[in-house]
């Protein structure tokens, strides 16, 4: 039973990183951490259903396309722009809402994060065997 779960969860993971990677938004996808102070300290971009979805502590919600980099984030009536380093990799976001503009800088990805969560995996996959 616990070899059918973790074969599920880990299908499942997979499934989503592809999905990720085919997408033409796979570029805007990762974590955005705002300044100290923010009303946002975090939000989390991603691929649901060919749309890209932002999520914070505010809720989740759709961002709609409306040019290169350029989305509109209609429950805030906000324009969210995506900033790209000189490789042409996206580093940030702006988020121009209410007379304020939010900048989010991106954190950079890991396949499994910390060594203690590497650890805690290797465990798990001995106890399957």
């Amino acid at each position: 039973m616990k070899k059918m779960l973790l074969l599920a969860a880990v299908m499942l993971g997979i499934f989503t990183v592809v999905n990720a990677q085919n997408s033409p938004f796979k570029d805007y996808v990762g974590k955005y951490v705002f300044a100290a102070g923010s009303p946002v300290a975090e939000a989390m971009v991603e691929v649901q259903d060919s749309t890209l979805k932002v999520s914070s502590a505010m809720g989740s919600f759709v961002l709609e396309r409306k040019g290169v980099d350029t989305f509109y984030l209609s429950a805030y009536d906000a324009f969210v722009i995506f900033k790209r380093k000189s490789g042409n990799e996206v580093e940030s976001v702006s988020i121009s809402v209410q007379g304020m503009e939010l900048v989010g800088t991106k954190e950079s990805a890991s396949i499994v994060g910390t060594k203690e969560e590497f650890q805690t995996l290797a465990v798990n996959e001995k106890l399957l065997y």
